[in-house]
């Protein structure tokens, strides 16, 4: 199996009250994961760019400053881009947390959304070690790691487990703070186009989701029957639709259904962060279930049990022969309709002249739909030309 290591950090403060001096508007928490047999190769070159850019010593987004255009950033960044990993990031708006909830309380915040990053981890990757930055006192940090194998390691006879550690001895979680600081940057609105660009360019070729929480639910959907209006309604309720799935099911730790959660984040990631009308291709949904531990899944299986699965969730999803994507227009959906059209009528009309003619043969004794098992097929068949 293909053991994951996961180094984790965060930036920002737990305080909800955003408008006090100081205070930021979001909080970011990144995991950078690697391949546990790739991890000695990670952590050299990783410290090879902390004595470069830091001179050995800790790794801190916070003592990097703005000034010349955040050029000594860019240029650290781009080293990071270097590095063989994959990152994960949560991003917290505070400012849409209600204010008068748990989460107001430090130690509640804490607990709550790291557990949803640990969680998603978990459920995502089949094997995993997550190490992260220890958090506030020792009693706190204990009451976090138990916590988290309490209510978020599937299963504790397995291999996956968590460890809490002081960062200024591990550099891959040193990384995962400078990740962090850096999308926080252009979450608060303090990045550059320079710096946006650099941070886009890491989110497209090295992140495996960047989710933003609270999750933004449209309602009401836009009645303009304009063709942009009905690409937003669309656009609005498939991401609607994926994100109720993965919230109904974030604890469900049957393969299948990590299955799909897999499939349906990695879709919503391109989605949302490359180019929203491109299709993936199977082979790329296939190539990230066994980055995410899972292997020997055959197109047949992700076909039946992953994306037919979630459709019957309501979960909308476009296909055509480029491969599937959550949909952003209608074209997207009249692209799915020509493909099932092409597809499923013409084995229609084919089984509807194979009863046909085998009725006429045997004279009308022998229906290869009789029974109750075929009330549905028999009443489409009905209704097919000629």
């Amino acid at each position: 199996m293909n053991t994951k290591i996961a180094y984790m950090d965060e930036t920002g403060n737990p305080d909800l009250d955003t408008s006090k001096g100081g205070a930021s508007s979001h909080f970011l928490i990144a995991a950078v994961i690697v391949d546990e047999h790739q991890n000695t190769a990670f952590v050299e070159a990783a410290e090879a760019l902390q004595k470069k850019h830091f001179q050995g010593s800790e790794i801190k987004s916070s003592n990097v400053r703005a000034k010349g255009g955040h050029s000594r950033r860019i240029k650290i960044l781009r080293d990071v881009l270097e590095l063989n990993f994959k990152f994960y990031a949560l991003a917290i708006d505070k400012d849409r947390i209600n204010k008068d909830s748990g989460l107001q309380f430090k130690k509640s915040f804490i607990k709550y959304l790291n557990g949803k990053v640990y969680g998603s981890l978990f459920q995502h990757y089949a094997d995993i070690n997550v190490i992260a930055d220890e958090t506030g006192s020792p009693e706190f940090s204990q009451s976090l790691k138990t916590y988290v194998e309490k209510n978020h390691i599937p299963d504790l006879f397995v291999e996956s487990r968590f460890e809490l550690v002081p960062s200024k001895n591990y550099v891959g979680v040193q990384i995962a703070d400078f990740i962090a600081g850096s999308l926080a940057q252009m979450y608060e609105g303090k990045a550059n186009a320079a710096l946006k660009e650099i941070c886009l360019e890491m989110i497209s070729t090295h992140s495996v989701g960047v989710d933003e929480w609270p999750i933004r639910f449209s309602r009401r959907f836009n009645s303009d029957t304009t063709t942009e209006g009905m690409d937003r309604a669309i656009k609005d309720y498939a991401f609607n639709q994926a994100q109720i799935y993965l919230e109904r099911n974030r604890n469900n730790h049957d393969d299948e259904v990590k299955w799909q959660i897999c499939v349906l984040e990695f879709l919503l990631f391109q989605s949302h962060w490359n180019d929203a009308l491109d299709y993936v291709p199977t082979h790329a949904l296939k190539s990230h279930l066994r980055e995410s531990g899972y292997e020997g899944i055959s197109d047949h299986i992700l076909r039946s049990s992953i994306i037919a699965k979630l459709r019957d969730s309501d979960v909308l999803i476009a296909s055509s022969n480029k491969g599937y994507k959550i949909p952003v227009q209608f074209s997207d959906m009249y692209d799915f309709a020509v493909r099932v059209d092409s597809q499923v009528v013409p084995q229609l009309q084919r089984l509807r002249k194979a009863r046909k003619n085998l009725l006429m043969a045997t004279s009308n004794e022998l229906d290869i739909l009789k029974g109750p098992n075929f009330v549905n097929l028999v009443a489409f068949l009905d209704r097919l030309q000629d």
